[in-house]
């Protein structure tokens, strides 16, 4: 039988990285992933994805107390890091991704602002990209379906004095 390999080479060492009893190894260094990260099992597909750079929202971690949370895994010297931070570049707070909103959070966790953006409008899961975007231009397109599943774009757009969301046509 032979090694299952990802398609995405190592960040530290650029070898190949294949998958073990205990997670995902590099075949020539010491990264290593592990299966599960906060009771939660990391899945090849999005092991792929992190390695290649993408910000991904990931739900399902839960700490030993059980509290569950979602978090955007990053590769950081070396090492993944759950990092709920999608921007920290405005005057307003800290935003960070929750388990159904992205929310203004000041360095402890807590509440900033009445920023609410929902993570889901019209079946469009809304990236962190995209928040950024909107955060820092006003407004953004988003891909979203009707009623009857037909694909509709509308926009998401952001009033930074009133620190209100609004979704239309």
């Amino acid at each position: 039988m032979s090694k299952i390999y990802l398609t995405t080479s190592c960040p530290v060492c650029g070898k190949r990285i294949f998958l073990n009893s205990h997670g995902y190894q590099c075949e020539s260094c010491t990264f290593h992933i592990p299966s599960f990260v906060c009771n939660r099992r990391m899945t090849a597909q999005e092991i792929e994805k992190i390695l290649s750079g993408e910000k991904i929202i990931l739900d399902g971690f839960s700490t030993n107390s059980g509290r569950i949370f979602s978090s955007i895994p990053v590769i950081d010297n070396g090492e993944v890091r759950l990092d709920n931070t999608v921007d920290n570049s405005l005057d307003i707070g800290r935003v960070v991704v929750g388990t159904r909103t992205f929310v203004c959070a000041n360095l402890e966790g807590q509440p900033r602002s009445k920023l609410k953006i929902q993570r889901i409008y019209n079946g469009h899961m809304v990236t962190p990209d995209e928040v950024k975007v909107l955060l820092h231009q006003g407004s953004v397109i988003l891909d979203t379906l009707d009623e009857e599943g037909n694909p509709l774009q509308q926009r998401l757009s952001f009033d930074k004095r009133k620190q209100k969301v609004s979704f239309r046509l």
